[in-house]
């Protein structure tokens, strides 16, 4: 599957990310495949919020180095 972001000619995106949440030993992983980037935590709810904190500095160091469209480009965005 291709991910694709379309904007409107605003600077502003929103995208639609999946995100899943698996079972590894005593912590739940939080995966998204689309940008192959993971957190985890000991629940469920430290798990999304490790994932949300990844995000964001994801966002903003490749923002911040302009990688961000090299880098969904090469995860096969278009």
């Amino acid at each position: 599957m291709t991910n694709i972001i379309k904007t409107d000619g605003n600077r502003v995106v929103n995208v639609s990310l999946e995100v899943e949440l698996i079972k590894e030993g005593d912590y739940i992983v939080s995966y998204c495949p689309a940008l192959e980037l993971s957190s985890f935590g000991s629940t469920e709810e430290e798990a999304i919020d490790g994932f949300d904190g990844a995000l964001h500095t994801f966002l903003q160091y490749t923002h911040e180095k302009g990688t961000l469209e090299r880098v969904l480009l090469d995860l096969k965005w278009s």
